[in-house]
């Protein structure tokens, strides 16, 4: 997944595409054990910083940042690619939130996971069901 993650960021950003990385932390934590726990297991060869945006959430749903908003309003940007860790909750409440603010939703099933296979394909049937276009990144490579 990981692998997969690094090869769309690689894509979009070579053709001047921003990116938002967007990684999870629980605010009770100490703040050592925070910034651990947010830092994201990308390759430093991934991270080109004029072209990624970093945030960090406190909730599943990346909608609830409110910098990650703000980029977006103030930037061209209709479409949304989501991949990420556990399908069955912040993919899909991300995907849900973004759906309902009218952004068109595409999410890349092989860069997503979930605790189990039965998991992760009920989380892909709701999405389909929600509106958003769920493809492999194979096909995400003639999108962008």
């Amino acid at each position: 997944m990981l692998e997969t993650n690094e090869k769309l960021i690689t894509m979009m950003t070579s053709k001047g595409i921003p990116s938002a990385l967007v990684s999870v932390t629980q605010k009770f934590l100490p703040q050592k054990y925070r910034q651990k726990s947010s830092q994201l297991a990308l390759s430093k060869d991934v991270m080109a910083p004029s072209l990624i945006e970093t945030y960090t959430k406190y909730q599943p749903s990346a909608y609830s940042i409110p910098e990650l908003r703000h980029f977006l309003e103030h930037h061209p940007i209709d479409t949304i690619i989501i991949t990420g860790i556990v399908t069955n909750n912040g993919v899909l409440k991300t995907a849900k939130d973004f759906l309902s603010a009218g952004y068109q939703v595409i999410v890349i099933e092989d860069a997503t996971t979930a605790r189990t296979k039965k998991l992760h394909d009920r989380s892909i049937t709701e999405l389909k069901k929600l509106g958003a276009i769920v493809q492999s990144s194979d096909l995400a490579v003639e999108i962008v």
